[in-house]
């Protein structure tokens, strides 16, 4: 397995970042903001709108994980993993987002791309959070 620049296998560093407690977190959320989202939105439709299901779910997963991201790592007590305050903000502000852009228009196309893209944009401030944040 290739080794990163500690010598350490790449996976141990994955896992460091991503122990159990996160993956559970994200298995079990996944579906709840999935149900979330389409019970904001008017219902499920699958027939109808399977382009909507599809981006919804992944909005779903992407907030899923961005919440994860907040469960404290071993070893470092129970407060939430919260970051930089000034960024801290925006990840959570984009899952609400997203929630109300999907609950605005049911099995609209459009308005769930954007969902999942304001949903992806707040994931990916927040696992990059660390190297990008001046405060």
């Amino acid at each position: 397995m290739p080794a990163d620049l500690t010598g350490r296998p790449r996976s141990a560093g994955l896992r460091t970042r991503w122990p159990a407690r996160r993956l559970v977190a994200v298995a079990v959320a996944a579906p709840l903001a999935l149900a979330l989202l389409v019970a904001t939105s008017g219902g499920w439709g699958p027939a109808a709108a399977p382009g909507w299901i599809a981006l919804v779910a992944l909005t779903a997963l992407a907030v899923a994980t961005t919440v994860a991201t907040y469960l404290p790592l071993p070893g470092t007590g129970r407060r939430l993993d919260v970051g930089c305050m000034p960024c801290a903000v925006v990840a959570p502000l984009s899952v609400l987002v997203s929630v109300g852009l999907v609950g605005s228009a049911a099995h609209d196309v459009p308005s769930a791309m954007l969902a999942l893209g304001v949903a992806a944009f707040g994931l990916r401030q927040r696992l990059t959070n660390a190297s990008s944040c001046a405060a």
